[in-house]
């Protein structure tokens, strides 16, 4: 038998997401950078949002953070499971992060996967802070 269909559309990061009872999501505060005052860093709270084409039915996906290096960054990533009805062909996740160790600069990525099979990743991007100082010329990090 087939491994049932199950392709993820649309991935991202933001400041809050709130399910309605109709189960429409809405992502608020969407973005790419997260920029930090000093390394190591942890980053309070921020949710991943995932809208995925599914056959009905219960699937499980995973979802990792991948650090420039290489490095995931969730010692225990997140297992979410979905049930599917018959009558639907999509389904959504919204995920809750809550004090994500930053540990590197530059370009990291959150990972889905369903078992081995990666579904698709969405980047971002960790910078350092600069703070201002006098005019005409800028300070090192905190």
């Amino acid at each position: 038998m087939a491994d049932p269909r199950l392709e993820l559309h649309t991935l991202v990061l933001c400041d809050h997401a709130i399910t309605a009872q109709d189960g429409k999501i809405s992502a608020i505060g969407i973005f790419s950078q997260i920029t930090v005052s000093r390394l190591p860093s942890v980053y309070g709270r921020l949710f991943i949002v995932a809208v995925l084409e599914a056959d009905p039915g219960k699937h499980e996906v995973t979802l990792q953070v991948v650090s420039p290096s290489g490095e995931a960054l969730l010692a225990r990533p997140p297992v979410m499971r979905m049930d599917v009805p018959a009558s639907a062909t999509s389904a959504s996740i919204v995920a809750d992060f809550k004090g994500m160790q930053i540990r590197e600069l530059g370009r990291h990525r959150v990972e889905m996967r369903a078992g081995d099979r990666l579904l698709g990743s969405a980047p971002f991007t960790v910078n350092l802070a600069w703070r201002q100082g006098p005019p005409g010329r800028a300070q090192g990090p905190n």
